[in-house]
């Protein structure tokens, strides 16, 4: 476990980088500005990050292994299972974390970022999985198809707040398919 005052550095960098990006690109955030928004110097943010991109990488990091904590306690029939409280509690985490989550996820610069963001959460869940599972195309499509749906929701999430009724009817609608309901 890292030292408090590293993690408190950490974070102090990745909410200043998380502040310039919802102000601007990624290209156009220099370690200078990061390091005048997180009132730090320069040796300091060297001593934790390469450059703003492995800045960029610890943050999607971060992102990947709190979303795939998630989606740790299920098998793939599971996680259809428990769609509803699997939603709710990504929702509460961007919700709890939505000025350092948001601007990453919504930034044009760092959209590739998302298709890592799913890869690795896909192959996080593949690699608790049973060989049975793992080789099941229907069961590896059906969880790629729920973790990208979530990724784009939040990605909309400031657009339309969603409610709690309205993630009841999304995980109803996973779990007993997409057919309108009267």
């Amino acid at each position: 476990m890292k030292d408090r005052r590293v993690r408190k550095t950490e974070q102090a960098i990745q909410a200043a980088f998380a502040k310039l990006l919802s102000e601007k690109s990624m290209e156009n955030i220099t370690v200078k500005h990061l390091c005048e928004t997180a009132d730090i110097n320069k040796s300091t943010f060297y001593l934790h990050y390469k450059d703003i991109y492995d800045c960029a990488d610890c943050l999607r990091d971060a992102i990947v292994d709190e979303l795939s904590a998630v989606f740790a306690p299920y098998n793939f029939a599971e996680i259809i299972a428990n769609f509803s409280l699997i939603l709710e509690t990504i929702m509460d985490i961007f919700e709890k974390n939505r000025e350092l989550y948001m601007p990453y996820l919504k930034s044009p610069s760092l959209s590739s970022s998302l298709c890592k963001i799913k890869q690795l959460i896909l192959e996080k869940v593949l690699a608790r999985v049973d060989d049975n599972d793992r080789s099941n195309e229907i069961c590896r499509c059906t969880v790629s198809f729920v973790i990208s749906g979530i990724i784009g929701v939040l990605e909309q999430h400031e657009f339309a707040e969603i409610k709690q009724q309205a993630i009841l009817a999304l995980a109803d609608k996973v779990q007993n398919g997409f057919a309108c309901h009267q």
